[in-house]
């Protein structure tokens, strides 16, 4: 069972859209770790910056009801500070194309950082070379993965 689990920015974007495919999956995800209060779950502080600008753009929310997103997702989660160690990091391992997009490698560090042991993302091919466990919500929803 892994009990540090690190939440990709897109599947906190699921859980608001009712459109993307994986919506479902992640809300049922979310509710089931979120039952078990021994799990730690993590977002960094890009999540939230990024979940703003998706929530307002192409979502239309208002800026009241973005800002109570943010709320919900900054109370949720453990959001981990991204500071200078984090960046060479990151740029070191885009550097090595290790990962080719900043974003996904920073949330990698940021899951290392806090030695979690599984990453949940809808899109697992941005961290296939990742040295952690990928799965995706939908994996977590239908079955019986952590």
């Amino acid at each position: 069972m892994h009990n540090c689990i690190y939440f990709d920015t897109n599947v906190i974007v699921d859980l608001f859209d009712i459109k993307r495919p994986f919506h479902e999956d992640s809300v049922a995800v979310f509710k089931k770790i979120f039952e078990n209060e021994e799990m730690n779950v993590f977002i960094n502080t890009d999540t939230l910056t990024n979940l703003f600008y998706i929530l307002r753009l192409h979502m239309k929310f208002s800026f009241d009801d973005a800002i109570e997103k943010l709320e919900f997702v900054k109370n949720a989660f453990t959001v981990i500070s991204t500071e200078i160690n984090e960046i060479d990091a990151t740029l070191e391992i885009c550097k090595e194309y290790i990962f080719n997009d900043y974003e996904d490698a920073m949330q990698y560090v940021c899951a290392l950082k806090e030695d979690c042991t599984l990453i949940i993302t809808n899109n697992a091919k941005d961290f296939k070379n990742a040295s952690v466990e990928i799965v995706t919500s939908r994996e977590l929803a239908v079955g019986n993965k952590y």
